[in-house]
């Protein structure tokens, strides 16, 4: 594959949200400045209505090459089609076009697991219209997860240009949490975030801190006793096996400025006690990567915004980010 010439994909997400408007706002954008080729996996009328609405002048092109993507056309907006099962209204969510979400999703992995393309960009999409119909998995990268051939237990890591951070859990309720949490779980993740630093990131020896769960890291068990029998066994095992891992450390001293500039990633037990810090600090400036899969995946930080879905303002930031990253990990990827 040329690799001076990275192919892209970029998925529709919900119909209904502002994807389609961000991510010809974003092709715009980066026209002019990248050498990916960026091919859409959507319906060709949700391009071509916002665009209409947007008062764009941009040309469609349908690919019908899967091979090797020859009718690819430079300067156009190329789409992979697939059909939505019902028209889509902005900011009107419609059950039965869950299906389309799920194929956008499935055909892109299906060509990055066979080699037709380099890495796949996700537009948002909304989780409880889609559990609605028959979508089983508690957000995209469990369903990423569940495709990928190679590790079911993906990592989501959120990155701005100062920080990492790692969820080890994700969506799930915070009564769930401690459940959930075991030392087995703590020691398989953070080894895969440590492989995938080293092998993607190119960090020889990364340096992971670790959050505890409870209050000042449960302050020797008069606070919860998970630090003492999970956390503490997890580190000490991770560190018997050479990794730089240091913790549990109190969540609200784990994000200060200077702290910060300490480590590589943030690895926390829950998902908000990742993810506030991160968005109230970068807000904007977020890409969402999911790391252990046998394929490259990034995407935007934010949700479907349905509230201004169809209004022209929508900001592509951050799935421009997310674009930018998918090339930088590319070129990481395949770096001698």
């Amino acid at each position: 594959m040329n690799l001076i010439k990275k192919r892209i994909l970029i998925t529709a997400g919900e119909p209904a949200s502002i994807s389609s408007e961000i991510t010809i706002k974003a092709i715009k954008k980066l026209r002019k400045v990248s050498n990916s080729e960026l091919i859409l996996v959507t319906d060709p009328s949700l391009i071509k209505n916002e665009i209409n609405n947007l008062n764009k002048s941009a040309e469609l092109n349908i690919l019908n090459n899967r091979l090797d993507f020859k009718d690819y056309k430079k300067d156009f907006i190329n789409i992979i089609p697939i059909e939505l099962n019902e028209r889509s209204i902005p900011g009107v969510l419609n059950k039965k076009n869950s299906d389309f979400v799920m194929q956008s999703i499935k055909n892109s992995v299906n060509l990055l697991l066979q080699k037709k393309a380099n890495a796949v960009v996700t537009n948002p999409i909304n989780k409880f219209i889609m559990k609605s119909s028959n979508f089983k998995f508690s957000g995209h990268t469990e369903y990423l997860g569940h495709l990928s051939k190679f590790n079911k237990k993906p990592i989501m890591m959120l990155e701005s240009s100062q920080l990492k951070v790692v969820p080890l859990t994700t969506h799930i309720p915070i009564s769930s949490v401690s459940k959930k949490l075991n030392t087995q779980m703590i020691i398989e993740k953070i080894n895969i975030l440590n492989n995938e630093l080293i092998k993607i990131y190119k960090i020889k020896n990364p340096i992971i801190y670790i959050s505890g769960l409870n209050p000042h890291s449960g302050d020797g068990g008069k606070i919860g006793k998970e630090e003492l029998t999970l956390i503490y066994p997890a580190i000490r095992k991770l560190e018997k096996l050479g990794l730089n891992v240091k913790g549990p450390f109190p969540a609200d001293t784990l994000f200060k400025k200077n702290k910060i500039k300490e480590y590589d990633v943030a690895v926390c037990m829950y998902h908000d006690q990742a993810l506030i810090p991160i968005k109230t600090l970068y807000s904007g400036n977020i890409i969402n990567i999911t790391l252990g899969l046998d394929f490259i995946r990034t995407s935007p930080d934010h949700g479907t915004a349905l509230d201004i879905a169809g209004e022209k303002k929508a900001d592509p930031s951050s799935l421009i980010l997310a674009i930018k990253k998918a090339e930088d990990l590319i070129y990481k990827k395949y770096a001698k």
